[in-house]
């Protein structure tokens, strides 16, 4: 199925990401998103029937081992911390006053 990135889809695409791009914008936008798309069009026509499937990113196991570090106490935590009051990291509000 050919997808083409007109000034619909654009549109579409817009009201779903829940931003308005400015005219400039827009051909860029198209002309990127239709590269995009062409791309993974050229991946669906591989013949990957034969192609044994790759369940960990990292085949040959060289991770290190999981061992628990010396945690740090609260002065050390609160060493870089920017704004702290009573021995606790205070951030911005983010609801009310």
């Amino acid at each position: 199925m050919k997808i083409k990135i007109d000034e619909s889809y654009l549109s579409k695409l817009e009201q779903l990401a829940l931003i308005r791009l400015k005219n400039e914008e827009k051909d860029k936008i198209s002309n990127d998103l239709q590269r995009i798309i062409d791309f993974f069009e050229k991946i669906n026509e591989l013949e990957l029937k034969d192609v044994e499937p790759l369940f960990h990113p990292i085949s040959s196991g060289k991770l290190r081992k999981d061992e628990p570090l010396k945690p740090l106490n609260r002065d050390e935590a609160l060493q870089n911390v920017k704004r702290k009051e009573n021995g606790y990291i205070v951030g911005p509000r983010t609801y009310g006053e």
